[in-house]
């Protein structure tokens, strides 16, 4: 934001010295022109060279943090213990209550 109002207050200063000057030749303009659209053509070229850097760091750091962190096998979120095994339930005996008849009668 603030290189756009850099080129905004040189582009103004420029055409402030054009408006108050003597005659300017079209080459003069020309050049002037060239100029202003190599400094921003070199500023976003940095800018994208820095994103880029901080990319490949951003990534390289990372890749650091992870092969540490699997050699020390650190842990960040302690692991819960493992819940009691409930107790057995008892069985009680029932007596049969279902009377079973015999299958074959005696004649």
């Amino acid at each position: 934001m603030i290189k756009s109002f850099q080129h905004i207050f040189s582009i103004a200063l420029f055409i402030f010295l054009v408006g108050c000057s003597k005659e300017v030749a079209q080459e003069d303009l020309v050049k002037s022109a060239v100029e202003i659209k190599l400094s921003q053509y070199r500023s976003n070229q940095l800018n994208e060279c820095k994103d880029k850097a901080y990319l490949a760091a951003e990534d390289y750091v990372d890749s650091l943090m992870v092969a540490t962190s699997l050699q020390n096998k650190l842990d960040t979120i302690p692991k819960s213990r493992k819940p009691d095994k409930p107790l057995k339930p008892a069985f009680k005996n029932k007596p049969d209550s279902i009377v079973v008849d015999r299958i074959y009668k005696e004649e």
